[in-house]
């Protein structure tokens, strides 16, 4: 009988098979176990308001505990990539193929990474009172720093991530976090003379709220001196001051990989061409390419670079606010907003940290205008994506008018394949921009060779993508990080960012009306999925909806009110509902290009009585006529008062500015990622403080709180679940599962083996 047991025979070696990756490669020309060459710099260079407006239906209301979401089983989902990235004085990468150990259930000993070359002593480095330090880098020496601070150039420049920063009295903030690559701040080798810039402390609420989830655990390094333990002793006072100097990757937290963020030298140079003005007429610049490529990461750069040209190309005693205006169109990862969303920017400030240490701008910068499409990538409506886009640019053009130079920087979706690379044909085609930057100098051919045709006149700049960097976070934890950041901002706060670290169930919600006189919602519409009325309460409660305000009623595809056999105007938002027969006041558009509409226009769910969009019409808003202001979270539904109890973070101003200007509202549910996060924070809290208490009291086997790496490796829901712990009494909105109970099978986290071409295990 064969036996199917592997046996180690002792003999000559058989040479090892190609996989198919590493055949072509060959083919190529290229070794895919070949170093690849990094010579540039790295920057290279590298509580509620009081008062709340109640005339349109909203107003605050106590806790109550009748009204929980639905509950919803805790499970695993994803697990964290594995990937050790290796930085030789940062001039040589060795590649992923030889950083990839032998089995992924084997321990892997990342070896230590260079990171400052800044040289302490008594003459680099000083204190110079209220926790501020002052230091000095020679020509050609780098800093990282971890933890959150402010930084301010005192003599000479320094470069960082992208821009250029000179003497002056402003400080930028700069978040370092462990969960991305460490920004570098350089003196440049081409520079006269040496840095000297001050790194001051930075007080930011916005570590509380780890806490809340282990997501935001062991990013900064919060209890560590300025100069570790290796250089204490240089400064005398070296209590800790939320951030630290890094000299290798091993002076950072335990089991926490670090890197720097580096910039090829391409990148460098088409930087600083772009930065280089070309006359009054202002350009665009459209940055495209597959995932994962580094889009997002060169676009900060450029727009930074950009941002810190043209501030110091303006007059000193100028009040004019100088900007650059930055379209991003990727709904997955934004910058500037929560996910789901499309946005024009007027950045005014420089951008030195993560997007989810700014999930909506600095109080200095402006959204424009911004767009929901209600998911994170644009396959649910093509159409409806490409609307808002044609929208938002028509919205740059006025801009112009009072800023004639601004120039546009437009981040793109990493989705490069079929209706992926129809959409940004469309756009190239719509955008017209001066420069196409394509990150990726692999193609694929066919798609590089399809934006050259769209492009015609101009050319395609193609550019090497980021080197894949190790994370312990996937892009399902970034966007979980985005949302809960964004909904744990603390509006009260005018002079930043600030956040409040109390869980979103400790909040008294925003109740709004939504029948009787007088309500505060217009409706609520479906994108995507179109649930029957009796079940559009069990959709929306739990859920992220959009709030989308209507500036004018043309934006609702049929409700336009007929006044006479030959005209038609739009009339006022009067809505006149029937409870008996569910009709309303709405009229289809008369068009030759529209189709006809079901009628009623709006239906009353038949429990509830909340006005809901027809789902048999599946229409969706004109972008011309709307806009969004934000997210909300349904958190219940008051069915004997007719309202509904809503968290967001959205400034009460704004809603008193949309009320005083007459306009309606309504809600928008799509296919947002289920805020898990939200349901769990109060657990999660109480979870972390007994593991506190339990450490104060010597208690034994009591971990470090946070996130690590053998999280990331069993996935951040099953170490969530776990430590959960035995606090877990009766918390509502979940239930909790034990082992495998309720999962199929199946349903646990698979894990596929990285080197598919090894000979033997499943090479090809």
């Amino acid at each position: 009988m064969p036996s199917h047991k592997r046996r180690k025979l002792n003999g000559a070696v058989a040479p090892s098979q190609l996989s198919a990756f590493a055949a072509r490669k060959a083919l190529a020309g290229i070794s895919p176990k070949a170093p690849i060459a990094q010579k540039g710099e790295t920057d290279r260079e590298d509580g509620p308001a009081e008062s709340k407006p109640e005339s349109l239906g909203l107003k605050y209301s106590e806790f109550s505990a009748g009204n929980h979401i639905s509950s919803l089983a805790i499970t695993s989902e994803e697990s964290a990539t594995n990937q050790a990235f290796i930085d030789l004085d940062e001039t040589t990468q060795m590649s992923s193929v030889e950083s990839r150990a032998e089995s992924l259930e084997m321990p892997v000993e990342r070896p230590s990474i260079n990171l400052s070359s800044f040289k302490p002593s008594h003459d680099t480095i000083r204190e110079v009172g209220d926790g501020l330090i002052s230091i000095r880098l020679a020509p050609g020496e780098r800093l990282v720093v971890l933890g959150q601070f402010e930084v301010s150039v005192q003599k000479g420049q320094i470069t960082l991530m992208g821009s250029i920063l000179k003497p002056s009295k402003h400080s930028y903030r700069v978040f370092a976090s462990s969960s991305h690559s460490l920004p570098v701040m350089r003196c440049l080798a081409t520079d006269s003379e040496s840095a000297e810039l001050r790194l001051h402390p930075c007080e930011v609420s916005l570590g509380q709220l780890k806490a809340l989830s282990p997501l935001f655990g062991k990013l900064w390094n919060d209890n560590c001196g300025p100069l570790g333990l290796q250089h204490a002793k240089l400064l005398p006072n070296s209590e800790p001051r939320g951030f630290q100097i890094l000299f290798s990757s091993n002076d950072g937290p335990p089991k926490t990989f670090l890197q720097p963020l580096i910039s090829p030298p391409e990148w460098n140079e088409i930087v600083a061409r772009c930065s280089t003005s070309s006359g009054l007429v202002p350009r665009t610049f459209m940055v495209c390419g597959p995932k994962s490529s580094g889009k997002s990461t060169f676009a900060k750069f450029l727009v930074n670079r950009l941002l810190s040209t043209r501030k110091d190309a303006s007059p000193k005693n100028s009040t004019k606010v100088v900007g650059v205006a930055l379209l991003d169109l990727d709904p997955g990862q934004p910058e500037f907003s929560p996910p789901g969303q499309l946005s024009l920017v007027h950045v005014s400030e420089l951008n030195f940290g993560p997007p989810f240490t700014h999930p909506v701008p600095d109080p200095k910068s402006k959204v424009i205008r911004s767009h929901s499409i209600a998911t994170t990538s644009p396959s649910l409506d093509p159409s409806l994506y490409m609307a808002c886009v044609s929208d938002l640019f028509a919205h740059y053009r006025n801009m112009l008018s009072t800023e004639p130079d601004c120039p546009l920087v437009i981040n793109t979706p990493g989705w490069v394949f079929g209706t992926g690379l129809e959409i940004l044909v469309e756009l190239i085609i719509q955008l017209r921009p001066s420069e196409l930057i394509y990150m990726s100098q692999d193609g694929p051919e066919e798609v590089v060779n399809t934006l050259r045709e769209a492009v015609k006149s101009n050319s395609v700049l193609t550019l090497p993508s980021q080197v894949s960097e190790y994370t312990t976070r996937t892009a399902a934890h970034l966007r979980t990080m985005q949302s809960m950041s964004y909904f744990h901002l603390d509006s009260t706060k005018k002079a930043g960012l600030a956040w409040d670290g109390l869980p979103l169930t400790s909040r008294p919600p925003w109740e709004i009306k939504y029948s009787g006189d007088s309500p505060g919602l217009l409706g609520v519409i479906c994108y995507g999925e179109q649930p029957p009325a009796d079940l559009l309460a069990d959709t929306i409660n739990g859920s992220l909806v959009a709030v989308v305000v209507i500036d004018d009623i043309a934006a609702i595809p049929g409700w336009i009110s007929k006044t006479s056999d030959t005209d038609y105007v739009t009339q006022s938002l009067d809505v006149d509902i029937k409870t008996n027969d569910s009709e309303i006041r709405a009229f289809d558009q008369v068009s030759s290009q529209s189709r006809r509409l079901d009628n009623p226009l709006i239906l009353l769910t038949p429990t509830e009585g909340i006005p809901y969009f027809n789902p048999e019409n599946a229409i969706t808003l004109d972008p011309r006529y709307s806009h969004s202001i934000g997210l909300a979270l349904v958190r219940g539904i008051d069915v004997a008062r007719g309202r509904l109890q809503v968290l967001t973070p959205i400034p009460s101003n704004l809603i008193d500015d949309i009320n005083q200007a007459g306009k309606s509202i309504l809600l928008i549910s799509g296919k947002l990622d289920t805020p898990g996060w939200a349901y769990i924070e109060e657990l999660t809290q109480k979870t972390t403080l007994d593991k506190a208490a339990r450490k104060q009291s010597g208690s034994a086997g009591i971990d470090d709180e946070g996130f690590s790496e053998s999280e990331a490796s069993e996935g951040i829901d099953e170490a969530e679940d776990r430590s959960l712990g035995d606090g877990f009494q009766n918390a509502p909105w979940v239930d909790r599962l034990e082992g495998s109970q309720g999962r199929g099978i199946g349903a646990r986290v698979w894990r596929v083996r990285r080197d598919l071409g090894r000979t033997g295990d499943g090479g090809d």
